[in-house]
């Protein structure tokens, strides 16, 4: 056996772990939680298992290289995470903005 089909899999668990600490401490939801618990769990699986998980992924999206496969899925993901988080700063900036006219306009009518 492999080095990193023992180590992978503890560093996943210790990061399971630790999301479960966080969700415990009220800084994660449970969504929050589980995404990063099947990622993980992701992770471990292609550490212990690469070839059967990988040439599965690849049979499925019709890819002839498990490897292309594996970058391809993972691209799509990133590409996912990050159009998530575009959209959670455009929604976050909306609502400062909208604080801080509410805060100018009660300054103004303080000053008047």
């Amino acid at each position: 056996m492999l080095l990193y089909k023992i180590i992978v899999p503890i560093i996943s668990l210790a990061f399971i772990a630790y999301s479960f600490n966080q969700y415990k401490q009220g800084k994660n939801t449970i969504f929050e939680t589980v995404l990063w618990s099947m990622i993980w769990l992701g992770i471990a699986a292609i550490a212990i298992f690469p070839d059967f998980i990988t040439d599965s992924i690849a049979k499925i999206f019709g890819i002839k290289s498990n490897i292309n496969a594996i970058i391809f899925v993972g691209l799509g993901l990133l590409f996912f995470i990050q159009y998530n988080l575009f959209v959670a700063i455009k929604r976050q900036n909306k609502v400062i903005t909208e604080l801080v006219k509410k805060l100018a306009l009660k300054e103004q009518e303080k000053k008047e």
